[in-house]
Parts: structure tokens; C-alpha cells; sequence
């Protein structure tokens, strides 16, 4: 019997979720984040949004503290409603977080909405081509293609190096990377 897409899907963010949760963190957090700095060294006028981490993913924190050290404006992503873009609203160390749709910290309701220039994803995999697998909820396809079809956005895969496989299963929808960032290396997609 042969699967269909969304099936086939799933049991690759199955094989992942696993993968993913025997990894040892370590200091793979603050590679990423001087990999991320090195590569991304002029940031002025830019909104850079990246997830506030949930469970075993990569942990975006220390870059959060270090951007904000540096200047940067940084939000984090807000699920708003099912089936629709995400939204972004301004973080900085002071900002009240609570838990928003499944149960991932965001901005309260009365922190600035921003449109980021540079969108930082998590995954649960990752290929070559700069296609991730998320979770399912199609909200970070939808969200880089308004996006883009607004203007210029990054997006920026950040992820374990382990999380990489050979082919992530896609369909229409899904949007590539334009780089990816682990803790051993910045790939850019061409």
C-alpha cells in the first residue's frame, strides 16, 4: 500500500521528533549563535524574529541576548489562528511572556507587532536543498510567502547539523531556506 504525502510526511516528523530528542545539546547553542553572528555581521535597521525554543530545539536564547546586546530589534513568532500566517511581536529581555497555542512562551498582546527582515525557523529535519520539515501546521510556509511576496525576508533554518537527512518530503506549499544554520556550519541556499 502505498502512502499518501501527508503520511509519508508524518512519519518522517516521527523519524525526526526521535532523532532529534537523542541529541546532546552541549554548546551547540552558542556555536550556532557565533555562526549566525559571523555570518549576519551587519544587522542595523533590521527585525530579526526567532522562536522562543520548545522542547529538544535548537536553543535560539543565547542569540536572542546577544542580538539584543547588539542593538537589533528581535521579535518572536505568535500563532494567532489556525491556518493563517504567524504574526510578530517585539521581544527584548523585559518583555512578559506567556504560553501561548501549543503551550511555546510568546509576547503578551501588548508588545509591538513587527514584520521581521529576517525570519529564523525551527525544524525537525533538513536537506541540501533548504527544504525543512515542521511540525505540521504549515505556518511558516504560509508566513514566508506573504512575506515574500511583500518584499525581500530571509529565512534561516536553525537547527542541529544532526537534523539534516537526505530528502525532506515536500509538496507545493512548502518554502526553502535561504540559509541554515547549525552548530557546525552556515550553508547559503543558491
Amino acid at each position: 500500500m502505498t502512502l499518501s504525502l501527508d503520511e509519508q510526511k508524518q512519519e518522517q516528523r516521527n523519524a525526526a521528533t526521535s532523532r532529534r530528542a537523542e541529541i546532546a545539546p552541549g554548546a551547540a547553542a552558542d556555536s550556532a549563535a557565533e555562526r549566525f553572528l559571523d555570518t549576519f555581521a551587519d544587522l542595523s535597521g533590521q527585525i530579526v524574529s526567532l522562536y522562543w525554543p520548545l522542547g529538544s530545539e535548537l536553543d535560539t536564547r543565547p542569540l536572542l541576548r546577544r542580538l539584543h546586546v547588539l542593538g537589533v530589534i528581535c521579535a518572536l513568532p505568535v500563532v494567532e489562528k489556525a491556518d493563517h500566517p504567524l504574526s510578530f511581536r517585539r521581544w527584548d529581555p523585559d518583555t512578559v511572556l506567556e504560553p501561548g497555542r501549543f503551550k511555546v512562551l510568546v509576547p503578551a498582546n501588548s508588545a509591538p507587532t513587527v514584520t521581521p527582515d529576517i525570519v529564523v525557523t525551527p525544524m525537525l529535519a533538513f536537506d541540501a536543498l533548504g527544504y525543512r520539515l515542521g511540525y505540521g501546521g504549515g505556518f511558516y510556509d504560509r508566513t514566508l510567502a506573504g512575506l515574500r511576496a511583500r518584499g525581500s525576508c530571509r529565512a534561516v533554518g536553525y537547527a542541529y547539523a544532526a537534523q539534516e537527512v537526505a530528502k525532506v518530503i515536500t509538496d507545493r506549499y512548502d518554502q526553502r531556506l535561504d540559509y541554515m544554520v547549525t552548530e557546525k556550519e552556515v550553508r547559503k541556499i543558491s
